[in-house]
């Protein structure tokens, strides 16, 4: 994938302000280092069950496709932001707009611009350079929340017809507890590279009625 061009961990810039291209970068592995889960049963007042299912994924990276095309188009958030002076990064250069970058030049030396948004957010996908778009997938995800209720069924007379009755309502993805980059679900990415137009995080609530004879 394509990097930005560096000099000592500095991103060199051309006399424009935009960054220069360094092809066939890696930046580390779809495959996160370690991932795991956590599930218990807790018991209360005899007759109420609450289940509590809780997954986890530590390091991987991944290409957002949409993060990648939505900022070309002007449909994230940070293309509509102010800058350090504030004033809309969407405003000409002119007005105090424009997106402030820092960088070095060809010999090392530090150097500053201001750019016109447009220009800058544009200069991703014009060169290809994928270093904007690529996130952490480390997550932690509260998978799966329920509250069972026993049914007494002897106290209601149906004992000799229905051995136990659990009631229970039951949510699904009920919260993404901590993600080290917004805007996504990194739970839910289906692609082995990444993400390519990923549709909001789906949580469901539902019931159900378990029934032994």
């Amino acid at each position: 994938m394509v990097a930005l061009k560096k000099i000592n961990g500095v991103p060199e810039l051309t006399a424009g302000g935009l960054f220069i291209r360094e092809a066939d970068t890696k930046f580390g592995s779809a495959l996160p280092q370690y991932t795991g889960g956590v599930q218990n049963t807790f018991n209360l007042f005899k007759h109420f069950t609450i289940n509590v299912n809780i997954d986890y994924s530590y390091g991987g990276k991944f290409f957002s496709l949409s993060d990648f095309w939505g900022t070309f188009s002007g449909l994230t958030a940070r293309t509509a932001e102010l800058n350090d002076r504030g004033i809309p990064l969407r405003d000409p250069v002119a007005d105090g707009g424009g997106v402030h970058v820092f960088g070095v030049d060809a010999t090392g030396k530090a150097v500053d611009y201001y750019v016109d948004g447009q220009t800058y957010f544009h200069q991703f996908r014009t060169n290809s350079i994928s270093e904007n778009s690529i996130y952490d997938l480390t997550f932690v995800k509260l998978r799966e929340l329920s509250l069972g209720y026993k049914i007494p069924v002897e106290k209601l007379g149906i004992g000799k017809y229905v051995r136990t009755a659990i009631f229970s309502v039951v949510s699904r993805n009920p919260w993404l507890i901590y993600v080290k980059n917004k805007g996504f679900d990194p739970s839910e990415i289906s692609n082995v590279y990444g993400e390519d137009g990923q549709l909001p995080g789906t949580r469901s609530v539902g019931v159900n009625l378990k029934l032994g004879f």
